[in-house]
């Protein structure tokens, strides 16, 4: 999926926020906090066409499980090849909000990762702050929430939640980007 259709889903979608997909130099800078090398569960909230869904999805240890949760439609159905393509991807057509109960139905009882590129800005303070309460208690005790966004609003809600947050403003993007590294413990 190219500039064009990322396009017409940011002017049909109010929860899509970003106008281009991110860029390759986002997804590695991002990644880098993953340990590829272990067998992990990834859980991506918002992965749109599926940037960073790809690039973990190749770079994953055979053992790890990849549940990239989507709520629009055109992602949802670009996001299906990469769930075809590769057997540890599973794609849930839902809201990042009701993360507890799709992990529920998937049997997991918690994950090493969570992956974030929601526009955690359009998100009311009280829903904002259930679903980071809710990621934080998904996580193993030495998990991580790696989240990358247009301003820098989150390091104070990661804070709150997360005991050491890190945080880095990636350039090489469209438009540039804060990235944050929230670590459990």
């Amino acid at each position: 999926m190219g500039t064009l259709s990322y396009i017409k889903n940011f002017i049909k979608d109010r929860d899509v926020a970003a106008i281009t997909p991110s860029s390759s130099y986002l997804v590695k800078r991002v990644c880098r906090w993953i340990n590829f090398d272990a067998p992990c569960t990834i859980v991506e909230y918002g992965p749109g066409d599926g940037v960073f869904s790809r690039y973990i999805a190749r770079n994953m240890h055979p053992d790890s499980s990849l549940v990239l949760i989507e709520n629009n439609d055109g992602f949802v159905e670009d996001l299906r090849s990469l769930e075809e393509q590769y057997e540890q991807v599973t794609v849930v057509h839902d809201r990042a909000e009701n993360v507890q109960s799709i992990m529920d139905s998937l049997g997991l009882e918690a994950a090493d990762y969570f992956l974030s590129g929601i526009p955690f800005s359009f998100l009311d303070d009280d829903i904002k702050d259930d679903l980071l309460q809710d990621t934080f208690d998904g996580l193993y005790d030495d998990g991580k929430f790696l989240v990358y966004q247009n301003y820098n609003h989150m390091e104070k809600p990661l804070r709150r939640h997360f005991k050491h947050v890190e945080k880095e403003y990636v350039l090489i993007n469209i438009p540039p980007m804060f990235a944050y590294e929230a670590r459990k413990q």
